[in-house]
């Protein structure tokens, strides 16, 4: 038993010390040893390196091929450009043969029916710049009538301003001047009351009476007189308030006849400002709709002009404008016979 546990704890010793690992460069070596091997074997398997040639060969082919399909897709669309453009400037120069005379009499068709969208384009294009004119026009027209009016009003606003301060300072007087007669009367009330005791004054002399009852009198006078002044001022304060009155009402009328005519000019101005978009919604609508016509009629002439510029470069009609497209036709067809012969030798 003891020598057991002595083994096992001599094994638990030996397996905790670190194992070194591979070095980085035997590694690096060993695969290119390998490497070294697989190219040795790859010389000497004949059949091996002839697949593999295969393989690239046909690949080399495949991307030739379709680097030679995309330019001879290239050409074919040259070609058919130059062949439409032959067909433009034939019908340009009036160049007639005939082979094209149906193909003549269709573009001559198209041709009638765009001149007449393009002249209903021209139409409509006038009178949507007449109604845009005549709107700025009467929009102008209509402004310079606001401003008319508020240059008129405004002194209205201003004398009404000032008016209705003047009543009020009115409306304080007559209310303080009502004030100062009631406290007139009570002042003459109480000088007549105090004069009237003078006189029955027992205690008094002949000569005091005479001098004190002279003084009551004269006091007596003096608020008589003021009372009357403020009477006079306080009647003069109540016609005056009328008048003010009727001016304000006056202004009033004047600045809401203003105000209504400024109304009315706005009201008719937003109704010719509608009028006016909606004419020129309705044209610009129409013109869309007739400059679709015409892009559908462009649309159709181009097979038509394909076709006669095949029948001309075919007849090879002797022109000097139109030279110089055979020229590039001739030498487009050389490079699709050229393409064409390098694809069928893959």
């Amino acid at each position: 038993m003891k020598t057991f546990l002595l083994s096992e704890f001599a094994l638990q010793n030996q397996s905790s010390v670190p194992r070194e690992g591979m070095r980085f460069w035997v590694f690096w070596l060993l695969f290119s040893v390998i490497l070294l091997l697989v190219f040795f074997i790859f010389l000497r398997e004949k059949r091996l390196r002839q697949r593999l040639n295969l393989f690239f060969s046909r690949a080399k082919r495949g991307f030739i091929k379709s680097r030679l399909q995309a330019r001879l897709k290239k050409e074919n669309l040259k070609k058919a450009g130059l062949i439409r453009e032959l067909g433009e400037e034939t019908r340009k120069q009036g160049i007639s043969v005939e082979e094209s005379k149906d193909i003549d009499a269709e573009l001559k068709t198209l041709e009638d029916n765009m001149n007449t969208s393009q002249e209903e384009m021209k139409e409509m294009g006038s009178q949507i710049e007449m109604f845009t004119n005549q709107l700025e026009e009467t929009t102008k027209k209509h402004e310079d009538q606001i401003k008319e009016k508020e240059a008129e009003v405004e002194p209205s606003i201003e004398k009404l301003t000032k008016t209705k301060e003047k009543e009020k300072l009115v409306e304080l007087d007559l209310i303080k001047k009502q004030h100062e007669i009631e406290e007139g009367d009570k002042n003459l009330k109480a000088a007549r009351k105090k004069a009237k005791e003078i006189e029955k004054n027992a205690e008094l002399s002949e000569e005091e009476k005479r001098i004190q009852g002279k003084e009551a009198e004269e006091k007596i006078r003096n608020l008589e007189k003021e009372k009357g002044e403020t009477q006079n001022e306080l009647e003069g304060l109540r016609e005056e308030r009328p008048a003010l009155e009727k001016e304000i009402k006056n202004l009033h009328r004047r600045i809401n006849d203003c105000e209504r005519t400024m109304k009315q000019i706005e009201k008719d101005k937003k109704e010719q400002t509608r009028k006016f978009q909606k004419e020129v919604k309705e044209l610009r609508k129409n013109k869309q709709t007739v400059q679709k016509k015409i892009e559908e009629i462009a649309q159709q002439k181009e097979p038509l002009f394909e076709s006669l510029g095949k029948i001309i470069d075919e007849v090879r009609v002797q022109h000097n404008k139109l030279a110089i497209f055979y020229s590039q036709i001739d030498r487009t067809n050389g490079n699709i016979q050229e393409i064409e012969a390098n694809i069928q030798n893959l």
